[in-house]
């Protein structure tokens, strides 16, 4: 069987998404995680005014070294009146205006103060220890941009330019489907033969972290036809939903009856894709919403859903995943020839020689930890024989693999 290749996936998946054009005022105090809606630009320069780097003494450059004047102090939020003159200075504080007539400041450690005097013996150069007006955003400055995902950093720079809100997209509304006849949730007993159901809370945390509102529905067993009735009737009786992620069901058994149900009753984009783990994926839509379905296998889920879901994710926010591609050396080799690309969970080494992909991580489709702990995906192209040990390979690094946040960047 054919598999479908990752550029092929995400194209259809995209071509029948409509990302999210809803916008909403948000409250500063409410907008982490959310995607920004309007491209803010300055109308006043940031600082507004020239002020003190450091502690110190303001003071005209010329007149060092040599002894000057105290005139008065200056801290963080005062406003100077008085023009600093040749022969004198003031005392000042980090944050502090620069009072008129001044155009550097000293440090107070390379200044001896005694009696309302100063002495600087040393010579400086104007502009010392200054931050001018506008030197981190100068008048009519994009500071962010229609699309952003706003961050820590993010809010802080909205902060800055005096806003309490902003516009941002409604929230993405996503539909959480976890099925298997052998999951259990959490707190709940543990019969025999039975797992606790992960991958709703991995799914369901980073949906959420990333501005979208999620509905998980119970645990679906592996019951003909119940799949897809719940399904329709959630679609049916939802709050207009714009994506499905849904887990299980989509290998080749008798029992997965996911991949069976949407055969019948969707349009079925594709199934099976170009990567291992996680080549048991398919995309549909059913009800005019799309519809992602994951592996039930943790760590085949992981796989899809950071290379699939993640952009599909970001495009949904008018975004694009920035990818980094490394190259790097494996050192031991891998002895196995390779049927579909492989996405290897693993730690990149930096030496002298350059990178080393160490792959020493769990590689099997059942097993989650070892995306904690990695940092990239090393890749085994499709086709390729056992690898000799010092080949050098291609990798990604990936937002949201290992402690690579989340985030995505404005796609125009």
């Amino acid at each position: 069987m054919a598999y479908t290749a990752v550029t092929d996936a995400l194209a259809q998946l995209f071509e029948v998404s409509t990302p999210i054009n809803d916008i909403e005022t948000c409250s500063l105090h409410d907008c982490v995680g959310r995607t920004l809606a309007e491209t803010l630009i300055t109308n006043s320069p940031i600082p507004r005014f020239s002020r003190a780097a450091m502690d110190g003494y303001a003071v005209q450059s010329r007149d060092l070294p040599g002894e000057l004047t105290i005139i008065g102090t200056i801290g963080a939020g005062d406003t100077p009146n008085v023009e600093c003159h040749s022969g004198q200075a003031y005392r000042i504080f980090t944050g502090a205006p620069l009072p008129p007539g001044s155009d550097a400041v000293v440090e107070q450690e390379q200044a001896m103060a005694a009696n309302g005097l100063v002495r600087i013996d040393s010579r400086i150069k104007p502009g010392r220890n200054i931050s001018p007006a506008g030197s981190e955003f100068a008048v009519d400055t994009v500071v962010l941009r229609r699309g952003q995902r706003l961050g820590p950093i993010q809010l802080g720079l909205v902060a800055t330019l005096g806003l309490d809100s902003v516009r941002v997209l409604r929230k993405p509304r996503v539909l959480v489907v976890t099925t298997g006849s052998e999951l259990v949730l959490p707190g709940s007993p543990l019969p025999s033969a039975h797992i606790y159901d992960a991958n709703r809370f991995v799914l369901t945390a980073w949906l959420e972290s990333a501005g979208a509102q999620v509905t998980a529905l119970p645990i679906v067993p592996d019951v003909p036809g119940s799949f897809i009735s719940e399904l329709h009737q959630a679609l049916t009786m939802g709050p207009g939903f714009d994506m499905v992620i849904t887990t299980g069901g989509v290998s080749v058994g008798d029992k997965d009856d996911v991949i069976q149900s949407l055969r019948q009753n969707s349009h079925l984009l594709f199934w099976r894709a170009d990567m291992h783990p996680g080549k048991s994926v398919a995309a549909s839509v059913v009800d005019n919403v799309p519809v992602l379905s994951l592996s039930g296998n943790p760590g085949a889920a992981m796989t899809s859903w950071i290379v699939l879901g993640v952009p599909w994710l970001a495009y949904m926010h008018h975004g694009r995943i920035r990818q980094e591609t490394v190259f790097g050396r494996l050192n031991d080799g891998f002895p196995k020839a390779t049927r579909e690309t492989r996405y290897l969970r693993s730690r990149i080494i930096a030496d002298k020689t350059g990178n080393i992909f160490d792959l020493s991580l769990p590689q099997q489709s059942d097993l989650l930890s070892s995306y904690a702990a990695a940092d990239a995906f090393a890749i085994i192209p499709q086709g390729s024989p056992p690898i000799a040990p010092g080949t050098i390979i291609k990798g990604l690094r990936t937002p949201g693999l290992g402690s690579t946040a989340l985030s995505w960047e404005p796609s125009a």
